[in-house]
């Protein structure tokens, strides 16, 4: 009896904190851009400029500041973290003038959409 109680409490313990990571991930995601807005399931599954240039940047500053740290090549490293930094910006910048989602979704709706739903609650 005292192992079911024990897994019990376990599994609890593992939705909590599967809970309070979907949450900060989720929140991170809406910061970028993400689909989390839509209401359809899998309206969007990231085919955006924005995102795909995002992930290009990011994915060149990872590698350069990744192979530069283990050698002590400081200003590499301190290039990779801006890109990162540079990622996040153009992402932005790029959803703001309308490519952060596919032409055939309703973006604009579907963020008033999820605004008002979260205003709601």
């Amino acid at each position: 009896m005292s192992e079911v109680i024990e897994e019990t409490q376990a599994e609890k313990g593992h939705s909590k904190v599967a809970g309070a990571a979907s949450k900060a991930a989720l929140v991170g995601m809406s910061m970028m851009g993400s689909s989390v807005a839509h209401t359809e399931p899998h309206a969007d599954h990231g085919y955006a400029p924005a995102r795909w240039t995002a992930a290009a940047i990011s994915m060149v500053g990872w590698l350069v500041g990744g192979i530069a740290f283990p050698f002590g090549i400081w200003t590499l490293v301190v290039i990779g973290g801006v890109l990162q930094i540079v990622a996040v910006i153009v992402n932005l910048a790029m959803n703001a003038a309308g490519m952060g989602a596919q032409a055939n979704d309703n973006w604009a709706a579907a963020k008033a959409e999820a605004a008002a739903a979260r205003a709601a609650s």
